[in-house]
């Protein structure tokens, strides 16, 4: 594992200790040449925070250098500092300050990764994406990818199964409705269900613990819940012998676990038959 990754970014921005070789890589450049970073795993960036860090760069400047791949062409590409980037657009700078690295597209991803999740900057999905992204694109092994990342390689498997959720769970984990650890239970259930289950936990303000127990059992509650009462076959036959006994038209009607019957009469001299019935019934017994 290349260990200037694992130690993150502080290895990548140049210390006062260092040779004046090294300090040159620090310097400012124009916002309007710095290009986004392809590899960017955080997609939201909440428009609030954004302007109170462009406020705080309006009053104190930006004390954090952006970090920056300096490409074959000449042409600069944002590694770290995307928010900060945003912030001092919105703030009106023309040039930031930077350190300007010449490294591979393996390691601008990495690095990427690697600062978001230190800094707790990416939502559950989107640290899944990432590190689905550094094993696809790179052909890396979950450990391996763990190693970069300074994660256990469990977690960055649990990660990345959140992505097998329904894309509408997904929006809840990610928005933060849902934990991972309910996305984990979530995950629990059959495909088809997941989705119900998601809503379930949120209605009813499940915890995680409750959330687990509860998608031991779900799969099986739901499907009593829809399964049929009765036979189709029996439910016609005895249709057809309540309309023989009682001279009205009866339907039988299921939903969600419950049945009920259903008399239609087409006047007043039905009910006053069936009425005449009912009487007769009660005298009997």
């Amino acid at each position: 594992m290349n260990e200037r990754l694992g130690r993150g970014l502080s290895a990548l921005i140049p210390s006062g200790a260092e040779n004046p070789e090294t300090r040159s890589d620090l310097g400012t450049l124009p916002i309007a040449q710095i290009k986004a970073n392809p590899y960017q795993p955080r997609r939201n960036f909440d428009p609030g925070a954004l302007a109170e860090l462009a406020e705080s760069i309006k009053a104190n400047g930006i004390i954090q250098p952006l970090i920056v791949n300096k490409t074959a062409d000449s042409a600069y590409e944002l590694i770290a500092g995307e928010r900060r980037l945003q912030a001092a657009r919105l703030a009106g700078l023309e040039a930031v300050p930077v350190v300007i690295r010449s490294v591979s597209q393996k390691e601008q991803l990495q690095l990427a990764i690697v600062e978001n999740v230190q800094r707790e900057d990416l939502d559950p999905i989107e640290e899944a994406y990432a590190y689905q992204t550094l094993a696809e694109d790179f052909k890396l092994t979950h450990l391996e990818v763990a190693q970069i990342v300074s994660r256990e390689r469990t977690t960055v498997t649990n990660s990345i199964r959140l992505l097998k959720l329904p894309l509408e769970v997904q929006a809840l984990v990610s928005e933060g409705t849902l934990s991972s650890g309910h996305a984990r239970a979530v995950l629990g259930v059959e495909p088809e269900l997941q989705a119900l289950f998601a809503q379930h936990i949120i209605q009813y303000r499940l915890n995680v613990r409750q959330a687990e127990q509860k998608a031991k059992t779900f799969a099986s509650a739901k499907a009593r819940a829809s399964s049929p009462i009765a036979d189709p076959a029996l439910q016609k036959s005895l249709e057809q012998d309540l309309h023989s006994v009682l001279g009205l038209k009866a339907k039988f009607s299921e939903q969600g676990g419950k049945g009920r019957i259903i008399l239609s009469y087409t006047g007043s001299e039905e009910l006053a038959r069936l009425r005449e019935l009912l009487k007769a019934i009660r005298k009997d017994s």
